[in-house]
């Protein structure tokens, strides 16, 4: 789940590269659950048929995907621009094999494990208008990354939006943020949180070849965020879109905001502390385009600012990230605590759509079909001698009730041995004490 502490990227091995994605392709395969993932794929398929209507009720997505899938491996990167990629033809087209080899998995769900958000998001995005208007909004979620703290280590919190699926109501209500054994600052992961965001008829990337960037940027990157963001504005075709906090192995922080190309860097101004909500480009030239775009969009639909929810949503999810940012560096100028942390993302002390925590909420109500909800909730101490975590989640799909209105469940990280203050709070009922 983002936000929660991460291990750094694998550095590519020197073996034979055929071979390494053989092996990683049937181990993908093996930890998949064939059930789920059938169910999964089809729910993909009418879901994005349902939000991009324009495709087709016959729309054939497995055709369609294992096409777009072979037009990507057929791609040829620059091999100046990108030297890293040499050879790496081999990998992709071994994890495909490894994929189907003995596991009951086809080319054709292959295809779908590796290309299908790509497929949607940078290609089918670009060129039909999504209608969250006859669905759901997209996702909210919010991640906070806290390096200098009162509790002498990283304080992260979190939470996870999402209309009230289905398939959610066996793990949600389940959710747990376990704290592991101590790690120094420099182990801790790159990568610390990632939530929605995209643009509407965004424009396509200029090469679509498979690469995950983090995979082959060079270990010395992770010493400085600037070299960090230095390669991964090389690779912007390759990733996104989504707003995502990375940090270096110093915990210098960056907030990123990244549309299907288009990239933005926003930078920590107090005690390093970064923050995203989704969904949100307050970047002045990236936010100009979205609305650019958002403006095509209520034209093909007959709306104007005041009638059009995406528009609605898009400057509601700005508000949002302001305030998101504010509360942030508020916490953070008095000296991050666990429980501060977790205010920030329990935030409703405003209005929707300014408030952090969302509880049901609709920016045109008539329009909008579904509405999000904050599921999950959390914030923990992940390194430190103070590890520990707090974190609570909608128990009942059928009357739900804000996630803030739940007791946090505390939780001691591991090794990490009861302290009298934090008695205190369990003993006065603010928060139950997970043994």
């Amino acid at each position: 789940m983002p936000g929660l502490l991460r291990t750094a990227p694998d550095i590519i091995s020197p073996m034979n590269q055929r071979q390494i994605g053989r092996e990683r392709g049937k181990k993908a395969a093996l930890e998949l659950d064939k059930s789920k993932f059938d169910y999964m794929r089809r729910f993909d398929y009418d879901w994005n048929r349902r939000l991009f209507p324009t495709l087709g009720e016959g729309f054939d997505f497995e055709s369609a995907v294992l096409a777009y899938d072979k037009k990507r491996l057929d791609s040829t990167p620059d091999p100046v621009k990108f030297p890293e990629l040499r050879g790496m033809i081999d990998r992709h087209l071994g994890e495909r094999e490894g994929f189907t080899d003995g596991t009951g998995f086809t080319p054709a769900e292959a295809a779908h494990h590796f290309t299908f958000g790509f497929f949607i998001w940078k290609h089918i995005n670009a060129s039909h208008v999504a209608r969250y208007d006859l669905n759901a909004p997209p996702v909210q979620c919010t991640n906070v990354f806290f390096p200098d703290t009162a509790e002498g280590g990283v304080i992260i919190s979190d939470n996870r939006d999402d209309v009230l699926q289905p398939h959610y109501r066996g793990h949600v209500p389940k959710h747990r943020v376990a704290v592991g054994p101590d790690i120094s600052p420099s182990k801790v992961s790159p990568w610390q949180g990632g939530v929605s965001s995209a643009v509407m008829l965004d424009e396509e990337p200029a090469c679509i070849f498979p690469c995950n960037p983090w995979e082959v940027m060079p270990d010395d990157c992770f010493n400085d965020i600037r070299d960090m963001t230095a390669f991964m504005e090389r690779y912007k075709d390759f990733w996104g879109p989504g707003n995502q906090m990375w940090v270096d192995r110093s915990l210098r922080g960056v907030m990123v905001e990244k549309a299907n190309v288009r990239v933005a860097y926003r930078w920590p101004t107090v005690r390093g502390a970064i923050s995203i909500t989704a969904c949100s480009y307050i970047d002045p030239e990236l936010n100009a385009y979205k609305k650019s775009r958002l403006r095509l969009v209520m034209k093909h639909k007959g709306e104007n600012e005041e009638t059009s929810p995406d528009w609605v949503y898009a400057c509601g999810s700005d508000e949002r990230q302001q305030r998101l940012l504010d509360l942030t560096n508020a916490e953070a100028k008095r000296g991050a605590t666990l429980w501060g942390a977790l205010n920030v993302v329990a935030d409703h002390a405003v209005p929707f759509p300014a408030r952090v925590c969302l509880a049901g909420e609709k920016g045109i109500p008539a329009k909008e079909p579904l509405a999000n909800w904050s599921l999950t909730q959390h914030a923990a101490v992940v390194t430190g001698p103070n590890r520990r975590s707090l974190y609570r989640s909608i128990q009942d799909f059928d009357r739900p009730q804000p996630v803030y209105e739940y007791t946090p469940k505390f939780e001691l990280g591991e090794g990490v041995k009861m302290k009298p203050e934090w008695q205190a709070d369990v003993d006065a009922g603010k928060c139950k004490w997970v043994k």
